[in-house]
């Protein structure tokens, strides 16, 4: 602490001779031209804050210390000495603290000798026989029990001492803190209204696009009410991020964020767009071999077996290609859907109670697991993006089913389908990381 302290004066010292110097430049006439006057009337505007930053730093170094002030005498002068500053106070309860733990070491063994004796006198009462022994391991037991109390009382009074420098450590903590925010919160360096509402909107922002944004990544695996719910989240996600970076432009005219902060902001916000973007192209991928599998579920002859089980290998052996307009489209739909009524109603009627979707989810829960919902919950979990999800389970659990057809085929597809959603995914969290949402969470 007292490290800090000097840290802060000699940035006190620095803020001084910088105020020495544009003061002597604003005192300056003889640079008498319009530019001139213009210089010295910002110099002055500049002493006053950098006046206001002195104080500040001068206010801290005082506060919390420079150098420790060893305070001599006993123990107790030491509990009773007058305050100082926050590391000075803070090295006298240590020293507190420091004492009462050896002292409190030396009594405990004490007590513990003395504990062992007791016992030893009781083992040899239970052998004796004679009154005469009984009379004098009496005599030893008093002295013995008054030395394991008095080693106990000094052990309790060693634990006062110690809550003793707990309050001095903190009655030195509060007042360092008092004098700080004292000077911090009435200074002109201190954000003015419109100043903390943007910053209080930005902190929000970014606490709603951590989570949602966190949340939507993990619910699509639920049947059913798994992709309107995730889609629900994923749009307050973007929203959030969105405004994020408004809030981030903001405080850049504000002085109270660089364009760096906002270009990671906006790259940020423009991932987790592209991340939902390639996921719904693995989303298109596995329903292209959805409906191929339904077509083969359908198939009777063995004509049509083998027309529909060569289609199946062919969409796993071959690299997706997105149609004409499919490419551009996927990409536009993250961006757009957070603001289309359309997507925001369907999501919300898929979410309402008495439609019978839970029961539908739950139902195909208890499906995946073979009438057991608690397997069908671990065999349902998926990391995958919310679009994705359900369908792979769906692909997976359709290979059983198709008798004749190659399950090898529909594995491949599986996993293709698989690996391009993680890849979104993993942009998408790339984009909450890039925008600074996931730090509180990294602490």
């Amino acid at each position: 602490m007292a490290a800090l302290g000097k840290q802060l004066r000699k940035t006190a010292s620095e803020l001084e001779r910088q105020i020495r110097n544009l003061k002597a430049v604003a005192d300056v006439e003889a640079w008498d031209s319009e530019a001139g006057k213009e210089f010295r009337q910002k110099a002055k505007g500049n002493v006053k804050k950098l006046e206001a930053a002195l104080k500040r730093y001068d206010t801290a170094a005082d506060a919390i210390g420079t150098s420790v002030t060893e305070d001599g005498g006993t123990v107790q002068d030491k509990i009773h000495a007058k305050p100082k500053d926050y590391a000075s106070d803070l090295n006298r309860a240590q020293e507190i603290a420091d004492a009462a733990l050896k002292d409190a070491k030396d009594a405990d063994e004490r007590k513990g000798a003395a504990q062992r004796s007791l016992d030893t006198l009781s083992d040899k009462k239970s052998s004796s026989h004679t009154e005469s022994s009984s009379g004098g391991h009496g005599s030893d037991r008093k002295k013995i029990e008054a030395k394991r109390d008095a080693a106990h009382g000094e052990i309790e009074a060693a634990k006062e001492r110690i809550s003793q420098a707990k309050s001095i450590r903190d009655a030195a903590a509060d007042r360092a803190r008092e004098s700080i925010d004292a000077v911090i919160s009435h200074d002109s360096l201190k954000d003015g209204f419109w100043e903390t509402q943007i910053q209080n909107i930005a902190d929000f922002t970014s606490m709603v696009s951590t989570w949602c944004g966190i949340l939507s990544l993990v619910v699509g695996w639920i049947p059913v009410i798994g992709q309107a719910l995730a889609g629900v989240l994923g749009a307050i996600a973007m929203i959030a991020t969105l405004v994020n970076t408004l809030t981030t432009l903001v405080q850049v005219f504000q002085g109270n964020a660089d364009w760096l902060d906002l270009g990671m902001s906006a790259l940020g916000f423009l991932m987790m767009g592209a991340g939902k973007a390639f996921s719904k192209v693995a989303g298109k991928f596995a329903k292209t071999a959805l409906g191929r599998m339904g077509r083969a579920a359908k198939a009777t002859t063995t004509k049509q077996i083998s027309r529909n089980n060569k289609a199946l290998r062919k969409i796993s052996a071959k690299k997706f290609k997105l149609g004409k307009g499919e490419g551009w489209k996927s990409l536009k739909e993250p961006f757009l859907e957070p603001f289309s009524k359309r997507a925001w109603v369907s999501n919300v009627n898929t979410l309402k109670f008495g439609r019978g979707n839970y029961r539908a989810a739950w139902n195909q829960i208890g499906a995946r697991g073979g009438g057991n919902p608690v397997k069908g919950l671990g065999r349902s979990v998926s990391m995958v993006d919310p679009g994705v999800a359900s369908d792979l389970k769906d692909i997976k659990l359709g290979v059983s089913g198709l008798g004749n057809f190659d399950p090898n085929a529909i594995n491949r597809i599986s996993k293709t389908a698989s690996r391009m959603s993680v890849v979104g995914a993993g942009m998408t969290l790339g984009g909450l990381g890039l925008d600074g949402n996931l730090n509180p969470l990294l602490g």
